[in-house]
């Protein structure tokens, strides 16, 4: 099968976001020269993946003769010897070393091996696997559960985040907003799994009465295993409050103080921005998202039900699954939505279709992969102050189309002049009329009489510039979508 465009890596890379955000935990990566330059050195810098001097991980380096003759072994022992001995240490293949049988790992060293299947699992799978891994490694005693230890009297109920790692859209900005509405209803987190977590820390993992799983593609796994109840952390106001008393319940807590709170702080530029001039808008501000399950699930609710917006499609990357990108692609092109969330692989299909095809929606990073940095803890998408950023950012991108749509004064008098045997009344015939409401309803609505009149004073130019007495399909086929004529 021939998938067009990938939007995520294989399972060699989850496993590697998932390990390398246990501290006390040595990553050995077996794989050819350079295997570490991806998600190590070079992918910091566009996709905000691993800090690469702050982590203990090395590479095998495999060469020719080890991946033809002699295996990987020989070079896992040398790799080791660069890390500390004395900490425990974790082998994880890359796609060649797992065809050959790699990863075995050498007598007399510390190594655990863990098969990330990064042929046929992707990132999220893999690291799905990774997060429960390292629990019942590092967090039982051969199979056993460990002991909770009682919650002392008068101390707050605790909570577990499961999920963030590294190589995560957006991740420390929803991370801090999550961690802000726990603690914001009276309770505490006992630990963040795997981001920042110490290995020898794993066994604290049962301790807490209930667990957060920040994303829908990774962490269940792990969140079954700990057999607590759990929720998914939320996207959108009606959501973060289902929430909120849903975990109140769970918690022996009242969250109704921190909600009405959070009304007339956090929550109020919402009620701002509602009752502004882009209010208008947003009836007819149709919106498109292509992203992880948990973004495109979440925004779409958010936007669509809680907000009004129309969505003209909401497609969500599952773990495991395929993302069909032609159709995504095709629907760019159909529906021309005024606000495009997604990757880099979007916003590619956005410039395809951009030239002469009238005002171009707003496009709003929602997903990896891309070339988008998010480190600040001010751009969440999740709970109550990810609403507000999410309808900032949306009514940010309706002034951003309407600015585009304006003429601008230097030019308006370098605009061709309107011949003067132009009629108002010139002819059209009917099917050329139905091909011009069929373009034009493409636009967002907001864009809709300025395309019109467009593509009308050109369809009806081209006419009198051939010398013809009405507007036929032809001639209207023959301008280009922005209302150019062809030069052919």
């Amino acid at each position: 099968m021939l998938i067009q465009d990938h939007d995520r890596a294989g399972g060699y890379w989850g496993a590697v976001y998932a390990f390398c955000a246990v501290k006390g935990l040595q990553v050995v990566i077996d794989g050819p020269v350079g295997c570490e330059n991806l998600p190590v050195t070079s992918v910091l810098h566009y996709t905000d993946a691993l800090p690469p001097h702050e982590l203990p991980i090395v590479v095998t380096g495999l060469g020719e003769e080890e991946l033809g003759r002699d295996g990987t072994e020989g070079a896992m022992w040398r790799a080791w010897k660069v890390l500390d001995p004395a900490l425990p240490a974790v082998v994880v293949t890359g796609s060649i070393a797992e065809m050959i049988g790699g990863g075995v790992t050498p007598q007399g060293t510390n190594i655990q091996r863990f098969l990330p299947r990064t042929i046929d699992e992707d990132q999220w799978q893999a690291a799905d696997r990774a997060m429960t891994w390292i629990f019942t490694e590092y967090g039982m005693t051969k199979g056993r559960m460990p002991k909770e230890a009682p919650r002392p009297e008068g101390a707050k109920p605790r909570v577990n985040i499961l999920g963030p790692m590294y190589g995560t859209f957006n991740m420390p900005s929803d991370l801090a907003e999550i961690r802000r509405l726990v603690e914001g209803i009276g309770a505490e987190v006992n630990m963040v799994m795997p981001l920042g977590a110490h290995l020898a820390e794993m066994r604290q993992l049962v301790n807490a009465d209930a667990n957060v799983v920040m994303y829908r593609e990774f962490g269940r796994g792990l969140a079954e295993v700990l057999g607590k109840p759990y929720l998914q952390a939320p996207i959108g106001v009606e959501s973060t409050t289902k929430f909120l008393r849903s975990l109140g319940d769970m918690l022996g807590l009242d969250p109704e103080p921190f909600i009405a709170r959070e009304k007339h702080s956090t929550l109020k530029p919402l009620w701002d921005l509602w009752r502004s001039v882009t209010q208008d808008f947003f009836g007819t501000a149709s919106f498109g998202i292509v992203a992880n399950e948990t973004y495109a699930r979440g925004v779409r609710l958010f936007l669509e039900e809680d907000l009004g917006l129309p969505c003209a499609f909401a497609v969500a990357r599952k773990a495991g699954g395929k993302t069909d990108n032609d159709m995504v692609r095709a629907k760019l092109a159909e529906t021309r939505p005024l606000i495009l969330m997604g990757s880099i692989n979007e916003k590619i299909y956005l410039a395809e279709t951009e030239a002469g095809h009238g005002p171009r929606p707003a496009f709003i990073p929602a997903s990896f992969p891309g070339a988008a940095i998010r480190r600040a803890t001010g751009t969440p998408f999740m709970g109550y102050a990810g609403a507000v950023y999410l309808l900032q950012e949306v009514c940010n991108g309706l002034f951003d189309a309407l600015f585009h749509i304006l003429p601008l004064a230097s030019r308006m008098d370098a605009a061709p002049a309107t011949p003067t045997q132009m009629r108002r009344d010139f002819p059209w015939d009917a099917d050329a009329k139905a091909e011009l409401d069929r373009i034009v309803a493409s636009h967002p609505v907001l864009t809709r009489i300025s395309a019109a009149k467009t593509l009308r004073d050109a369809a009806e130019t081209a006419a009198l510039a051939r010398g013809e007495e009405r507007v036929v399909l032809e001639t209207l086929r023959t301008l280009a979508p922005g209302g150019a004529t062809n030069p052919n």
